[in-house]
């Protein structure tokens, strides 16, 4: 089983629809998420919602060694309790998406790539265990672009983000 990590920007309304999912209906919660995560019909890419695959624990690594002041891997207030398992779906305010996209625009991958260390990660059973690949860092240089790239989005409308493993 692979795990992916998503992320999501909400409208005030459909947090609240997606809260009411997740106290009536949680079967459809996760759909309803994905969806949102699609974006609007007129968007040849979606700016509501990214995937960052498998590179969410290498970068989860990476920006440790930075100290954000936000989380964006694995923070975030949980929206339910053991309904999900081992991982719920956790919302990052728009407060804490703010910090983030600050923290986020004003740190270049570059001061994170200094920190790569394939051995040390591979010693350390980050997932997916693909650090020495040559391809690797560059992989979580497409993530982390993505992640920058949506958390100043949503900091710009004022939006919070739902995170959740898929």
């Amino acid at each position: 089983m692979s795990m992916i990590m998503e992320y999501v920007r909400l409208r005030p309304h459909e947090l609240a629809e997606l809260r009411r999912l997740l106290a009536e209906e949680p079967d459809n919660a996760y759909e309803y998420a994905g969806d949102l995560g699609m974006g609007d019909e007129d968007e040849a890419v979606s700016s509501r919602g990214i995937d960052t695959d498998k590179a969410w624990a290498g970068l989860q690594w990476l920006l440790a060694e930075v100290d954000p002041p936000v989380d964006v891997i694995g923070g975030g207030e949980p929206m339910t309790d053991d309904k999900w398992g081992y991982d719920p779906p956790r919302l990052l305010t728009a407060a804490d998406v703010a910090q983030a996209a600050r923290f986020l625009a004003a740190t270049p991958f570059a001061s994170l790539a200094v920190h790569y260390a394939a051995a040390e990660m591979t010693a350390a059973d980050v997932y997916p265990g693909v650090w020495s690949q040559d391809w690797a860092l560059s992989y979580l240089e497409e993530s982390y672009g993505q992640l920058v790239t949506l958390f100043c989005a949503a900091a710009a409308d004022h939006e919070p983000i739902v995170v959740w493993m898929a």
